[in-house]
């Protein structure tokens, strides 16, 4: 697919964090703008400053600008941040015709409110959601009212998940103004491959090891699955969590797990496995997990808004509730176990990627909302 507008647009992407440092939303983000970029459109990305990276540099077609300066995390960082990211899209208002907040809470307040001064569109993705999702953060911030009544101000909410698109609504946003989307995967990347003995008795996890995604339960939950010692856990990624992981692996003395570190190659991992593993207590709408169905994997996720979106218990994937370790064991082991159930299962995975989750597609879609709202 090839999206072009009669006329190019000039899109601004606003995110906390891109390049080199990134999560499921600033990877999603990056392929998009790399798409509309292969496509004609002109793409920056404005993003916080980073130590060590250039304030101004090109990503092939994209352009970012790490121009964006807080105050430390605490009372004082989403202030700075509003108004450090508002400064900078009011002084380069005619480089851009649509402004994109990949996330919020801040980077939709700035949107909404350069929105409002310059009455340029707008558009604001929900990355997360659940107790300690993007909307909840409104109501617990300072100034939170005033907060709302700005993010309010976006032109048009993209939702990622049925729940999303109810927090929103819970948020004020009008119902009118909500577009209920989904993120996208380059399904020429992610490719099935054959599966040997080896990644049949493997299972991977791959995120950022943080308490949003609660590895201890998987852990908690190997020690179940393998008493036996004939199967393989694959912990991919890193984050404050890593140390504890280590030290909980030891204390449990399982056996085969192995921590993968950062991953560059998410492609390459996967196929050192056959079952991708997904714990968290919420999502919004993953990434890492429609790249596995994708790879064709196997999937076994909670039982949580945005992951039941996606998967479907016994048709793609196994459920399980969120912090139940002797449920996920019992997915993993009938998984582990059943060789055409695991087949089955990911084949269907594989497939529903490729009707619901083309990136060309989703891209595609965006770029005409884009259009629409500017008029084009």
């Amino acid at each position: 697919m090839n999206r072009k507008s009669t006329r190019p647009l000039n899109v601004a992407i606003c995110l906390s964090h891109f390049h080199p440092l990134v999560g499921g939303s600033e990877r999603q983000m990056q392929h998009l703008a790399e798409r509309w970029a292969d496509w004609g459109h002109e793409v920056s990305v404005f993003t916080r400053t980073l130590r060590g990276s250039p304030r101004h540099e090109r990503l092939g077609e994209v352009a970012v600008h790490r121009v964006i300066r807080t105050a430390p995390l605490g009372p004082a960082f989403g202030a700075t941040f509003i108004s450090s990211l508002a400064a900078q899209l009011v002084r380069r208002a005619h480089t851009f015709d649509v402004m994109v907040a990949g996330q919020l809470p801040w980077e939709a307040v700035a949107t909404g409110l350069v929105g409002r001064v310059l009455r340029k569109p707008s558009v604001a993705f929900t990355a997360s959601t659940g107790p300690e999702g993007d909307v909840r953060q409104f109501f617990r911030a300072k100034g939170g009212k005033l907060l709302r009544v700005l993010v309010r101000s976006n032109s048009c909410f993209i939702a990622l998940s049925d729940q999303g698109r109810e927090e929103l609504l819970e948020l004020g946003c009008p119902a009118e103004a909500i577009v209920r989307s989904t993120n996208g995967v380059e399904i020429e990347k992610y490719q099935p491959f054959q599966h040997d003995a080896e990644t049949g008795r493997t299972v991977l996890f791959l995120s950022r090891l943080v308490s949003a995604k609660n590895p201890q339960v998987l852990l908690r939950a190997w020690g179940k699955v393998n008493r036996d010692g004939v199967y393989q856990l694959l912990i991919g990624g890193n984050g404050p969590l890593a140390d504890e992981l280590r030290r909980l692996a030891r204390q449990l003395d399982l056996r085969n797990v192995e921590f993968l570190g950062p991953v560059s190659d998410v492609a390459a991992a996967h196929r050192r496995a056959s079952v991708f593993v997904l714990p968290s207590p919420s999502e919004g709408c993953s990434n890492a997990l429609l790249e596995a169905m994708s790879s064709g994997l196997c999937p076994v996720v909670t039982r949580v808004p945005g992951n039941v979106d996606v998967v479907r218990d016994e048709v793609n994937g196994l459920l399980f509730d969120h912090d139940h370790d002797e449920q996920l064991a019992a997915c993993l082991l009938r998984v582990l176990t059943d060789g055409p159930l695991r087949s089955r299962l990911a084949q269907a995975a594989r497939q529903r990627v490729v009707e619901h989750h083309n990136l060309d597609k989703i891209a595609a879609e965006l770029i005409e909302r884009f259009e629409e709202l500017r008029g084009l």
